[in-house]
């Protein structure tokens, strides 16, 4: 299912002689969905009439607009009995590879030998015969991060091959090949032709099979790209999410083409923690946007332990962190830290084998469990692949408000099963990338004025150049916690809020350069609540851009308190010095342990520690304490003079002093970061301005923030 597709390619009808040129029908805003329905001994159903089947949207039923049978041979139009006008009664349909197209993504997870040794098998017997001519098959592992080790083919050969590496080779050898796969691939899109970049649009169109070809290629080369490069940046912002970022991933770019899409999940289960729940939702939701179905595999065979063991171990563990919990009430608190009040609610979505089926049968697919004879299994699932109903309708929504629609479809006939979708996200047609929570912050943006019911702070902090010019920049973006909404469950113990981001970076002629966004639910249990608001928000994206001059857009949004504000900065990135450089100057709120597989190249990596900046410039005075600065000096490599530091404090305007400071040795990347505090003791209350200037032989650079105290 495609729900939004602007321009939808309605068929092509041939009205008389066969040099006549086509007319082409669109259709706005078109829902598109591929059912499944089998009898009760699981045999596919293939004389559907469209009086038999219903479709409902949010409750409501819906006009069916087109209904037809697909199957490995041909498609059948269902809505009349009549042929196209020139096309002989009773013979087949000529192949159309751009409508028919059949994709078919194997995705290995996580397996151990056993695991592994299920999979292989299961994957073989799909491989077992000859393919369908439209029928093209992938295989990607996902290790840390998305890694694919067959583009999509129906070479068999290619195919059993990456199959036997994905369940037998080592994890340096799949980084290996997978790495000169993208560059192949690359290789590839840079030969496509013009016509050949362009030529694939959804919809029922059509053309010569030679042409057809061409481009079904082509569009699976840039959408493999695509893929790769769409998980990369997500996985990115968050390493440790990378089993669904790698499938929101796999499913979103398959968006391009159309056709029955199928995803064959192999793992050993799918862990959803409770702030992970909506970005679920979110991937169910893109899977169901793209006409992707996600059938998953457990490959653990027979279980016989209890599914929910995890889930009593970590409610366990809650108790007892619940026990040794005393208040600590900190200046600011990072997504991260928010989870120590959330290893209760975790434990409820535990149950691995819960989630993968929740997924399956949401996307249309069904889960594989607790069987060590995965092949008859695999080979329903081809079945599914080969043959399905098309069912399309216009929905009537007036409003793209990023709410849940769900989907529902009923076959008038006793004794069937029907396997469709559950629903979608209601996204703008040419919005089709972006997350459900981000449909109100987009909007939000293109209000004038700007939307200021909610108290946040935003900057793009700079810091040092890199080799190839472009300069490093951090998006900070920082919320009291006292400003959202709480909701209270009085039955589950606990407060609710819900807190989404989105920042933008657009260069002087409005192209995006980079998007970040994030949902952050936070469950605050009834005796923390009042520890929890007296803490700050902070999350930071990490980006380079080379010089010019940018366009910063952030907004937040408290999404149980429905409040909104949004901001829009300008950013300036300058070219860098042929000298020393240095950095912004961030006010520090804390340092805190370095994050595992994070080191020296993170701009905010500091003596084994991470620096958590604020944006807040009021600062209280604390007796003992004072006010922490950081920033990061890039020294010219060859210059033979060290740099020197020196720091200026003006309060009110009037000059305080001019002092300097011994700079440690450079870091082995030649940066030198350098952390200090000036002590309240020697601050009365009142506005400061402190300036930073290094010196390097002739050349020097200079930066200044400012804070207030207060007492």
């Amino acid at each position: 299912m495609r729900p939004f597709i602007t321009l939808l390619l309605a068929g092509c009808a041939i009205a008389g002689a066969q040099n006549e040129r086509p007319v082409i029908r669109t259709t706005t805003e078109e829902v598109l969905l591929d059912v499944v329905v089998r009898d009760k001994k699981g045999r596919l159903v293939r004389d559907l009439k469209p009086s038999e089947i219903e479709v409902y949207d949010n409750g409501v039923r819906q006009k069916i607009t087109g209904f037809r049978l697909v199957t490995g041979e041909a498609s059948v139009d269902l809505r009349t009995e009549s042929v196209a006008a020139g096309t002989p009664a009773g013979s087949p349909k000529p192949l159309d590879p751009l409508r028919q197209l059949r994709l078919v993504t194997i995705v290995y997870e996580g397996l151990d030998n056993e695991s592994r040794r299920l999979a292989r098998r299961a994957s073989l017997e799909f491989l077992k015969g000859e393919l369908e001519q439209n029928l093209y098959v992938s295989v990607f592992m996902i290790t840390d991060r998305l890694q694919v080790l067959q583009p999509f083919t129906n070479d068999l050969e290619r195919l059993r091959e990456a199959v036997r590496r994905a369940t037998s080779a080592s994890y340096q050898q799949y980084m290996a090949e997978a790495e000169a796969i993208r560059q192949e691939l690359e290789q590839m899109r840079g030969q496509l032709t013009d016509a050949q970049r362009g030529i694939v649009s959804p919809g029922r169109g059509g053309g010569s099979s030679d042409v057809g070809a061409a481009a079904a290629t082509a569009q699976l080369t840039r959408m493999t790209l695509n893929i790769l490069n769409f998980e990369e940046k997500l996985v990115r912002t968050q390493h440790s999410r990378s089993s669904l970022f790698s499938i929101l991933s796999l499913v979103k770019e398959q968006a391009a083409l159309p056709g029955r899409k199928t995803v064959i999940y192999f793992t050993r289960g799918l862990q959803v923690p409770e702030n992970m729940v909506q970005f679920f939702r979110t991937t169910i939701s893109a899977a169901n946007r793209a006409g992707v179905s996600i059938y998953a595999v457990d490959a653990r065979g027979l279980v016989v332990t209890s599914q929910n063991t995890a889930g009593i171990s970590m409610l366990q563990s809650a108790v007892e962190a619940s026990r040794r919990q005393q208040t600590d009430i900190e200046a600011s608190i990072t997504p991260e830290q928010v989870r120590v009040f959330d290893t209760a609610m975790d434990s409820m979505h535990a149950d691995t084998q819960e989630s993968l089926g929740v997924l399956a049968t949401s996307t249309g697919g069904f889960l594989v469990a607790n069987t060590n004879d995965l092949r008859a299994p695999v080979r329903r699932i081809l079945e599914d692949a080969l043959t399905y109903y098309e069912v399309s309708y216009v929905p009537e929504i007036t409003e793209y408000d990023g709410k849940f629609h769900k989907l529902e479809v009923k076959v008038n006939r006793p004794g069937v099963r029907v396997q469709s979708r559950s629903g979608y996200f209601a996204l703008p047609p040419d919005q089709d990338s972006i997350f459900a929570y981000e449909a109100p912050l987009l909007r939000a943006l293109s209000q004038s004025p700007l939307p200021n019911s909610l108290p946040f702070q935003t900057s793009a902090i700079r810091f040092g150049p890199r080799q190839d010019g472009r300069v490093q920049l951090a998006v900070a973006i920082e919320v009291p916690l006292d400003a959202l909404q709480p909701e209270l469950h009085e039955d589950k113990g606990h407060y609710r809020t819900d807190l989404a981001v989105l920042a933008i970076v657009k260069d002087a002629n409005g192209t995006v350069m980079d998007r970040f966004s994030r949902d952050f639910p936070f469950q605050i249990p009834k005796d923390r609540l009042e520890a929890f608001q007296q803490r700050r928000f902070l999350d930071t994206y990490f980006l380079s851009l080379p010089p010019g001059r940018y366009v910063l857009e952030s907004a937040v949004m408290d999404r149980v308190g429905l409040k909104l504000s949004a901001r829009r900065v300008s950013v300036m990135v300058p070219r860098p010095r042929p000298g020393v450089n240095l950095s912004s100057i961030c006010l520090v709120r804390r340092m805190d342990p370095q994050p595992s597989g994070a080191g020296p190249g993170d701009p905010l990596y500091y003596q084994g520690r991470r620096v958590v900046p604020t944006l807040d410039e009021k600062v209280k005075a604390v007796a003992g304490a004072g006010v922490s600065f950081y920033f990061v000096v890039y020294p010219k490599a060859e210059a033979a003079e060290k740099p020197q530091l020196f720091l200026q404090v003006s309060k009110d305007g009037l000059p305080m002093g001019t002092m300097s400071a011994d700079l440690p040795e450079p870091e082995e990347d030649g940066r030198i970061p350098f952390f200090a505090s000036l002590p309240f003791d020697s601050l009365k209350p009142g506005r400061y301005e402190l300036r930073v200037i290094v010196k390097q032989g002739e050349s020097a650079a200079e930066q200044h923030t400012v804070f207030t105290v207060q007492s």
